[in-house]
C-alpha cells in the first residue's frame, strides 16, 4: 500500500505555512526595478522558481510504502549424539540412522522455505556443542558416543545458539531418555523460560516406547571374574540368568573355552525357562578343566527376538589352569594367629587351593562333624591338621583320611594344646601315619581349663638345623646360621621322638635336640609332624618371606615336586572385570634370594592389546628394598589405565630382562557398563510433556514420519509472524533528493542575480 505524506521542518505544519506566507509576500511586493516587462517577467519567474524549491524544503512531501514481511528469526534443532542412538528404533533401522534422515528433509525444507529463517544445529549428550555448518549432510560427520544424556543442556545450549536473534521455535530430537545427573529442575524450567519467551518447543521422539516392563532382555550376571583349576579336576561354575519379558521361553545358555589362539570350544548347555515376567535363576554347572594353560570361560545366552541389548548376553570369566598344583584341606579348631599367617602365605600362590574349615570347640557335642566325602581319594592332595581335637573327625573319617595318605595325599599335623597326644591322635587311625612317636598319657580333656600334662615345651625357642633339606633350604651359603637368628618360638608340643622308619628324618630342632619337624612316609604318601604353632612370629619379626618360602617349600614336599625355581613375579589386580568407570589397581613384586642376580633389578608394567600391542604404564610407583640378606625384594603398582571395552592383558617384567626371570602376564576385561545402553526403551511421553509446555504457542509432539507436519506447522508460524514494514521516501533526504533541490535553489537565484547584471539592474 502506498500514501503520500507532508512533514514540515519542526513538525509544525503552522510554521511552515507562516513562513510559506511570508515569502509569497516579500515575492509580490517586492518586484524588479524594470519597466521591461519581458525582463520583469524573467526575474519574476526564477523569484517563484526559488521561491517553490524553498515551500517543498519546508512541508518536506514524503512517499510512504507499507508491505508484510516476516521477522528475521533463528530455528534452532538439537540433535540428540549420546550411544543410546545406537539402539534399534523399531522400524528395522537405529535411531541415529533415523534422526539423520528427519534431519536431512527438515533442514532442506527450512533453507527453501524463508531467507529470513537462520537455521542452527546443536548436538547433545552430556554437553551441547553448536555445529558450525547447518547443511543437511551435518549429522554424517558425527557419531553417537555420548556416555550420558541431558535433556536441559540440550534445551539451554538452544536458547544460547540464536546469539541474540528472536527464536522462530526449538525442534528437539532424540530418545528422551534423561541418563545424566539432573541439575536443578532440569530440562522442564527451561522449556518454561521458552515459553515465557513465546518460543514453542517441537519434539521428535525416536525409539520404540514402553517402561522396563515392555522390554525383552536376558543376561548372564554373577559369575566369578576369575578361577585358578587343576588339569583334570572338576569344579562346580556358579552364575545367573537375568530375564524379563520373556515368560515360558526356553532360552539356551552355552559355556564354552576359548584358548589364548582364539580357539572356542563349546562343552555345556544349559536351558533357562522363566515362569515369571522378571526372574534370576540360578544355575550351577560342573566343568572339568581342560589342558593346563589360559583360558577365557564363556558363558552365553542365546538373543532372543526383541532384544535392543544383546551385550549383557555374555559374561567371561579367566582360568588358570595347572597341572601338578595342590588341593588343601586345613582343618583348625582354634581361631590363633598361626592359621591366619599361614592361609596367608599359602594363598599368595596361585598353583596352591586352599580351603580352610574352622571347626569351633563349642560344637563337640555335634562331634563327629560330617565332613561328607573331604577324605575321599582326589578330592585333596594335602590335608592340615591344626589344633584340632581327634574326636571332631571320628574314627571313621580318620581312617578313611589314614587310606587316603596311603594312596599319596599328603599330611601335616601342626602343634597345638590338642594335636599329637594330647589331641587324642595316640589311639586314633592317625598314629600309624605320622611321623613321630605319639603319647597316650598327654591326652587332654576337651573343653577342661588348660592344664600342664607336659605335652608342651615352654619358649622362648631357638630353632636350630638338624639336617639339609629341600623344605629348609633358604638360600645363602650356610643354611645353619639362619634358623638361629629367627624370632624365637613361644613354645612347642613335646614329640616323644621320631619312629624308627625309612624316610623319617628330623629338620629342625631346639637347642635341647628335641624335635621340632619331623618328615616320613605312609605308603605312596608323604606325612610331616610340625610342633611348632607360632611360626608367624617370624612374619611379625621382618621375615615374612621366609614363612612364606618355608611353608611352601613344605607343602612343594608333600606334593612330591620340590620348588626348582623361588623367582617368580607375583602379580595381583583388584579386580579382573571392570568398567572404565572403576579402574583398578595392581601390584607386582618378585623375591630373589640372595644366590641370585638382583643387581639393578626394576619391574616394569605394560597394557597388551588384543592386537599384540604393548603400552607401558607411566603412573606406576616402584620400589626396592633389601631383606635380611636372603633376598631382595622389587615391587611396582599402579592404576590400569582409562581403555576401551575389550580383552587386554597386564605384563610385568624384569629390566633389564633376564632369563631367570620370566615376565608374568594377567589378562582382564574392560566392560561396557554405558547407563545409555542400560535403559535401551525411549522415553517418547517425556518429550512429548515437554513440547505441551509450550502449546499455547504452537509446540507439539511429531514422529519421524511425522516430519512433513512439522516443516508445515513452521511455515504457517512464520506466516503469522509476518509484521509491516514502512518504506519513506521524503524529499530531501536522500542525497539524490537533496542536491536536486540544492541545485534548483542555487541555479534558479543566480540565474536571477545574473540576468540583473547583464541588464543593469544590479
Amino acid at each position: 500500500m502506498t500514501s503520500f505524506a507532508i512533514e514540515p521542518i519542526y513538525g509544525s505544519l503552522l510554521l511552515a505555512a507562516l513562513a510559506s506566507a511570508a515569502m509569497i509576500a516579500v515575492i509580490s511586493l517586492v518586484t524588479p526595478p524594470t519597466q521591461n516587462p519581458n525582463h520583469r517577467r524573467w526575474l519574476l519567474g526564477l523569484r517563484w522558481l526559488a521561491a517553490l524549491v524553498l515551500l517543498l524544503a519546508l512541508f518536506r512531501p514524503a512517499l510512504l510504502r507499507t508491505d508484510n514481511r516476516p521477522t528475521e528469526a533463528a530455528l534452532i534443532v538439537a540433535a540428540d549424539t549420546s550411544r543410546s542412538m545406537t539402539l534399534p528404533d523399531g522400524d528395522g533401522q537405529s535411531r541415529w540412522e533415523t534422526q539423520a534422515e528427519a534431519w536431512a528433509k527438515l533442514s532442506r525444507a527450512i533453507m527453501g522455505m524463508d531467507e529470513t529463517l537462520g537455521l542452527r544445529l546443536v548436538t547433545y549428550d552430556q554437553t551441547a556443542r553448536r555445529i558450525a555448518n547447518a547443511t543437511p549432510e551435518a549429522l554424517e560427520n558425527e557419531s553417537p558416543e555420548g556416555e550420558l544424556t541431558d535433556l536441559s543442556a540440550a534445551a539451554l545450549s538452544a536458547i544460547q545458539a540464536a546469539e541474540g536473534q528472536p527464536i522462530a521455535g526449538v525442534v528437539l530430537m532424540g530418545d528422551g531418555t534423561q541418563t545424566a545427573p539432573v541439575r536443578g529442575t532440569g530440562a522442564q524450567r527451561v522449556i518454561e523460560t521458552l515459553d515465557s519467551l513465546g518460543v514453542p518447543l517441537w519434539s521428535v521422539p525416536i525409539g520404540p516406547a514402553g517402561g522396563a516392563s515392555a522390554s525383552r532382555d536376558v543376561s548372564v550376571d554373577a559369575l566369578a571374574e576369575s578361577f585358578q583349576m587343576f588339569a583334570g579336576n572338576e569344579v562346580e561354575v556358579d552364575f545367573q540368568v537375568l530375564t524379563r519379558g520373556l515368560v515360558g521361553v526356553e532360552i539356551p545358555v552355552r559355556l564354552s573355552w576359548l584358548d589364548t589362539e582364539g580357539n572356542v570350544t563349546e562343552f555345556a548347555t544349559r536351558n533357562v525357562v522363566s515362569d515369571k515376567a522378571s526372574d534370576v535363576t540360578a544355575v550351577t554347572v560342573p566343568v572339568r578343566a581342560p589342558a593346563p594353560g589360559t583360558y577365557r570361560l564363556r558363558v552365553e545366552a542365546e538373543t532372543q527376538d526383541g532384544e535392543l541389548v544383546s551385550t549383557n548376553n555374555t559374561q567371561v570369566a579367566f582360568v588358570d589352569v595347572r597341572e601338578g598344583g595342590g588341593r588343601i584341606l586345613y582343618l583348625e579348631g582354634s581361631p590363633r594367629l598361626e592359621q591366619t599367617f599361614l592361609r596367608r602365605s599359602l594363598r599368595r600362590f596361585p598353583d596352591l587351593d586352599l580351603t580352610f574349615r574352622w571347626i569351633p570347640i563349642d560344637t563337640r557335642d555335634r562331634w563327629p562333624i560330617d565332613l561328607a566325602d573331604a577324605f575321599e581319594p582326589g578330592k585333596y592332595d594335602i590335608y592340615i591338621l591344626g589344633d584340632l581335637d581327634a574326636t571332631a573327625l571320628g574314627n571313621q573319617q580318620l581312617t578313611q583320611l589314614a587310606e587316603t595318605v596311603g594312596d599319596g595325599a599328603g599330611l601335616v599335623m601342626l602343634g597345638g594344646y590338642h594335636s599329637f597326644g594330647s589331641g587324642g591322635y595316640a589311639d586314633s587311625p592317625l598314629e600309624r601315619v605320622l611321623p613321630v612317636k605319639l603319647d597316650r598319657s598327654q591326652r587332654r580333656t576337651v573343653g577342661a581349663i588348660e592344664q600342664d600334662t607336659g605335652d608342651q615345651i615352654e619358649g622362648p625357642l631357638a630353632i636350630k638345623l638338624a639336617r639339609q633339606h629341600p623344605i629348609i633350604e633358604m638360600g645363602g651359603d650356610d643354611p645353619a646360621t639362619l634358623w638361629p637368628t629367627l624370632t624365637p618360638l613361644l613354645g612347642a608340643n613335646r614329640l616323644s621322638g621320631p619312629k624308627v622308619a625309612p624316610g623319617v628324618q628330623v629338620l629342625l630342632e631346639t637347642e635341647q635336640n628335641q624335635p621340632l619337624l619331623v618328615i616320613g612316609g605312609f605308603g605312596r604318601g608323604r606325612t610331616a609332624a610340625v610342633a611348632m604353632d607360632s611360626t608367624w612370629r617370624w612374619w611379625r619379626g621382618g621375615n615374612s618371606e621366609i614363612h612364606r618360602r618355608f611353608w611352601r617349600q613344605l607343602v612343594l614336599w608333600l606334593l612330591g615336586r620340590e620348588e626348582t625355581n623361588s623367582e617368580l613375579i607375583q602379580v595381583e589386580m583388584d579386580a579382573r572385570r571392570f568398567s572404565s568407570a572403576n579402574l583398578p589397581s595392581f601390584q607386582a613384586s618378585v623375591q630373589v634370594m640372595s644366590n641370585g642376580s638382583a643387581a639393578g633389578l626394576t619391574l616394569m608394567a605394560e597394557i597388551i592389546d588384543e592386537s599384540g600391542k604393548a603400552k607401558p604404564i607411566t603412573s606406576s610407583t616402584q620400589s626396592t628394598s633389601e631383606g635380611t640378606g636372603l633376598s631382595t625384594n622389587a615391587s611396582i603398582r599402579g592404576t590400569i589405565p582409562k581403555l576401551p571395552p575389550g580383552f587386554y592383558r597386564l605384563r610385568v617384567r624384569p629390566e633389564p630382562t633376564s632369563e631367570s626371570l620370566p615376565a608374568t602376564e594377567m589378562a582382564f576385561q574392560v566392560i561396557d557398563e554405558s547407563r545409555e545402553l542400560a535403559l535401551p526403551m525411549a522415553d517418547p511421553v517425556y518429550l512429548r510433556q515437554l513440547a505441551e509446555l509450550t502449546v499455547d504457542h504452537g509446540g507439539g509432539a511429531f514422529t519421524p514420519d511425522e516430519v512433513d507436519q512439522l516443516i508445515e506447522t513452521i511455515q504457517q508460524r512464520r506466516q503469522r509472524a509476518e509484521t509491516p514494514v514502512v518504506e519513506k521516501h521524503r524529499l530531501g533526504d536522500g542525497p539524490f533528493s537533496g542536491w536536486m533541490l540544492f541545485l534548483l535553489f542555487a541555479g534558479a537565484l543566480s540565474t536571477e542575480w545574473y540576468l540583473r547584471r547583464q541588464w543593469g539592474l544590479a
